[in-house]
C-alpha cells in the first residue's frame, strides 16, 4: 500500500486543487488532541472529584443501590402478606363456623377470592424485574384487601344475626308452662270431655292442683288477662313477637299480670284453677304461630328452675301483703 504524503483540497476561488503543508496538517491534529486531553481529564476528574459538571454518575449509582435495597424491602413485604393470607385463611375457617352456628350459609373460597372486584395499578415506571415485581405485589395487596372487606362483612352479618337469634329466642316459647302431667297426644281432634262432641283440640291440657304456678313461656307483651266469655274461663294471652302467641286457660282470681305488661320467660303470670268449662283443675296451654295452633309439646325444653320462681312469686306476694 503506497504511502499518502501530501494532502490536497479543493479551492472555489482559484478552482484548481490546492496542497495542504504539513505544518497545517500538525497544527489541526495538535489542536484535536489536545482537546481531547483535555476532556478525558475534565470527565476523570469531574467522575472522581465531586461532579461538578452533575453528570449523574453518583446518582445514578446511588439510585442503584437503593434500587436494590427497596426490591429487598419488596421481597421481604411479600413474606409479611403471606402470613397474612395464612391468618386470613385461618379466619375464613373460623367465620364459616361462626356463620354455621347463627344459621347462615357459608361463603366458599372462590367467593372469598373473588370478593369486591377493583382496577389493578399498573406501575409502569419501573422496568423489567422491579416492574413485575411491584405489579405482582401490588395486584397480590389488592386481593387481600377485598378479602378483608369480605371477612369484615361478613362478621357484621354473623353479629347482626346473632343479635336478632338472640332476641328470638328470648321470645321463643320455649318452656311447659306449669308443673304436672300431661297427655302427649291431647293435642289434635278428641271429643270433647264435658259436651262429649268431637273437636279439634288447640293445645293440651297440663293437670294440676288449684293455686299451683303458671309461668310465661318466653319474653313478651300481654295482651289478654282476666275472664274469657267462652270456656276458657280465665286466661292470658302473650304476644311474643315473630309471630308467635301463647295462651293460658283455666286460671284461678290470681292473675299476676295486666294488659300491656312486658313479661320475661320464668315470670310467674298467674296460679291455676278450674274457671271456664271444665271437669277439674288443669291449665290449658296454647302455642299459636302466625294464626295457626301448633302442638305445645314442640316447644318443651329443660331450663326452667320452677322452685326459685315460687319462691320468688311468694316473696313478691308477700311485699304486696
Amino acid at each position: 500500500m503506497k504511502k499518502i504524503d501530501k494532502l490536497f483540497y479543493y479551492s472555489h476561488e482559484t478552482g484548481t486543487l490546492k496542497e495542504i503543508s504539513r505544518f497545517q496538517i500538525k497544527g489541526v491534529a495538535f489542536f484535536f488532541g489536545s482537546l481531547a486531553v483535555a476532556l478525558c481529564t475534565i470527565l476523570i476528574t469531574n467522575h472522581f472529584y465531586y461532579n461538578f459538571l452533575d453528570l449523574g454518575y453518583r446518582q445514578a449509582a446511588f439510585l442503584e443501590t437503593e434500587n436494590k435495597m427497596l426490591r429487598e424491602q419488596v421481597k421481604t413485604f411479600e413474606g409479611k402478606l403471606h402470613q397474612i393470607e395464612d391468618t386470613l385463611e385461618e379466619f375464613a375457617e373460623r367465620d364459616n363456623e361462626l356463620r354455621l352456628y347463627v344459621d347462615l350459609p357459608t361463603i366458599d373460597d372462590d367467593t372469598r377470592r373473588v370478593g369486591v372486584g377493583g382496577v389493578s395499578t399498573d406501575f409502569g415506571i419501573a422496568a423489567g424485574n422491579s416492574r413485575e415485581l411491584l405489579n405482582r405485589t401490588n395486584r397480590w395487596m389488592e386481593r387481600l384487601e377485598r378479602e378483608l372487606q369480605m371477612q369484615r362483612e361478613s362478621f357484621a352479618e354473623i353479629e347482626k344475626k346473632y343479635e336478632f337469634n338472640r332476641e328470638f329466642f328470648n321470645h321463643l316459647p320455649a318452656i311447659k308452662p306449669a308443673e304436672g302431667r300431661y297427655n302427649p297426644h291431647g293435642f289434635g281432634r278428641r271429643r270433647h270431655p264435658v259436651h262429649g262432641r268431637w273437636h279439634v283440640h288447640g293445645g293440651i291440657d297440663i293437670a294440676c292442683d288449684i293455686g299451683t304456678p303458671v309461668y310465661a313461656t318466653g319474653d313478651g307483651i300481654v295482651e289478654v288477662a282476666g275472664r274469657n266469655q267462652g270456656g276458657y274461663g280465665r286466661m292470658i294471652v302473650i304476644n311474643h313477637g315473630f309471630g308467635y302467641k301463647t295462651l293460658y286457660a283455666h286460671l284461678s282470681s290470681t292473675i299476676k299480670v295486666n294488659r300491656g305488661d312486658r313479661v320475661k320467660r320464668g315470670d310467674v303470670i298467674a296460679l291455676s284453677g278450674r274457671s271456664g268449662l271444665v271437669t277439674g283443675p288443669h291449665l290449658h296451654y296454647e302455642v299459636i304461630y302466625n294464626g295457626v295452633k301448633q302442638n305445645p309439646i314442640d316447644y318443651f325444653f329443660d331450663g326452667i328452675n320452677y322452685h326459685k320462681a315460687e319462691d320468688e312469686f311468694a316473696f313478691e306476694l308477700h311485699k304486696q301483703k
